[in-house]
């Protein structure tokens, strides 16, 4: 046993020496000179450093791609940065609307690319340059990526390794090998030691939640953006509320507890076995508790997926691998009816049942508009597998299935600028996002979705024309047998 525990802590001293020499070494495998050497020769024509040439200013590149996912994202901008555009990504679609030039595909394997991006960061070798993050780029998408490197998380996991050899060590004293058996024996200052310790990690635990909240405060969701949204972040405020009063009041009493109530000579713990009265109230008190919070669920969600009145304006989701494509009705206001045994992915990718006279007037689009302070009815389908339309800013989420017309209800209550000047970000914009792994291009499947008052919105509408107009310059007489076979 005492070996056991000698190697063990060895194991913990190596791996406390590798952590110091993994976080001093990362930055030594960037070779700046090498970085300089490739800069120069390959992207001089486009880039200075400071400035602006043909492309963005590259000073303080990895403060606008934090994080290994999005610093992958820049290693596949540069080997081919169309591809990266043409994918969606919005940052990247951001940089081409703005400087409106396209880069070379680069011959760069992952190291060099990493040599490059240390050089230019840093402004060719100096001290990182105080740059706007936002600077070099415009943006589709509002990326708020949660940062993954803290100089702090290294001292944390030493912590972590140091308390687990801690643990080792009080258990090595705790336990003593008595022929073949191992059998405890009483040590009152272990004892105490571990209360204290129980006290101490209480402190650390919630000190840590603490940390973690004041740490990313700055990365919570703004403020909800539908009427809907509103009461479903109250629900969720009020059950973190009661959820969390009770978790740490029991925190609390269990750590103290341990720690008033730890062995001392000549004191002897009290049984008490039962107590009705007790009984019924620690039960009584979670079930009318929680009965409350299911049935304010239960009302949140009818009110969510209730079929809307009041006129409402309809909006078809249609999802297929891998996009989103958008079906709304003409002046009569009525979205007509679809079958899905007329789908043609060339003709007819909705399948329109052209046989009703209020699909004449339907529209296609690959933008999502919504009018603020309507009622909003979104209908979802699927052609293929199945699809999730997130919405995130509107606190609303639903299943697109093949064959079955799921829905969405909300009034969207703040518009796309209002909510840019709320967040002080001129960038921002609200987004459709399938939130249900659909297949090996499922990162495509977003769109951004514009809220804008009603006489924009209806200028927006009136720039497209019936989908129908495409096989038939005259949808008032067309029929189903004037419409190409579905």
């Amino acid at each position: 046993m005492t070996d056991f525990f000698k190697k063990t802590a060895r194991i913990l001293t190596f791996a406390v020496i590798s952590v110091f020499s993994l976080s001093n070494s990362a930055n030594a495998a960037m070779d700046m000179a090498n970085g300089e050497k490739i800069f120069k020769a390959n992207c001089t024509s486009c880039h200075i450093l400071g400035g602006v040439l043909v492309g963005p200013n590259l000073v303080g590149v990895k403060d606008r791609w934090k994080g290994p996912a999005r610093m992958k994202m820049l290693h596949s901008f540069v080997k081919n940065s169309q591809t990266v555009i043409k994918s969606g990504d919005g940052y990247a679609m951001g940089l081409y609307a703005k400087y409106n030039a396209v880069m070379s595909p680069q011959a760069l394997n992952d190291k060099e690319i990493d040599d490059v991006i240390e050089y230019v960061h840093t402004g060719g070798g100096g001290a990182t340059a105080a740059v706007d993050p936002k600077a070099g780029g415009g943006g589709v998408v509002a990326y708020r990526d949660i940062p993954t490197e803290y100089p702090i998380n290294n001292f944390l996991l030493i912590g972590v390794l140091v308390l687990i050899g801690l643990i080792f060590f009080l258990a090595n004293r705790l336990l003593r090998k008595r022929g073949d058996h191992i059998t405890f024996t009483h040590d009152d200052k272990v004892n105490n030691l571990n209360a204290y310790f129980c006290i101490g990690f209480l402190v650390l635990f919630l000190g840590g939640i603490m940390y973690e909240l004041t740490l990313h405060k700055g990365f919570y969701r703004p403020e909800a953006a539908s009427d809907t949204g509103v009461e479903i972040d109250r629900l969720i405020l009020i059950t973190t509320g009661v959820t969390s009063i009770v978790f740490i009041g029991c925190q609390v009493m269990l750590f103290y507890y341990a720690f008033r109530y730890r062995h001392k000579e000549g004191q002897k713990a009290y049984h008490y076995s039962h107590n009705n009265r007790l009984e019924f109230i620690w039960t009584s008190i979670p079930a009318v508790v929680l009965a409350g919070l299911v049935l304010y669920g239960f009302k949140t969600w009818n009110k969510a997926t209730a079929n809307p009145d009041n006129h409402p304006i309809t909006i078809e989701c249609y999802a297929y691998q891998f996009a989103w494509e958008f079906r709304y009705p003409g002046p009569d206001g009525k979205l007509g009816r679809v079958n899905f045994m007329k789908i043609d992915p060339e003709k007819n990718p909705f399948g329109l049942d052209y046989s009703d006279p209020a699909s004449h007037d339907d529209f296609i689009t690959t933008e999502l508009h919504m009018p603020v302070n309507e009622n909003i009815y979104l209908k979802l389908r699927s052609r293929d597998v199945l699809h999730a339309a997130y919405l995130p800013h509107f606190r609303a989420q639903m299943y697109a299935q093949p064959g079955m017309d799921n829905r969405i209800r909300f009034v969207p209550i703040i518009t796309t600028i209002q909510m840019r000047e709320k967040t002080a970000n001129p960038n921002f914009n609200y987004e459709l996002a399938c939130n249900q792994l659909c297949g090996a291009s499922h990162f495509n499947m977003r769109r951004v979705i514009t809220v804008e008052k009603m006489p924009d919105y209806i200028n927006w509408t009136n720039t497209y024309k019936p989908y129908m107009e495409k096989y038939n310059p005259n949808p008032a007489t067309a029929s189903a047998e004037t419409i190409p076979a579905n």
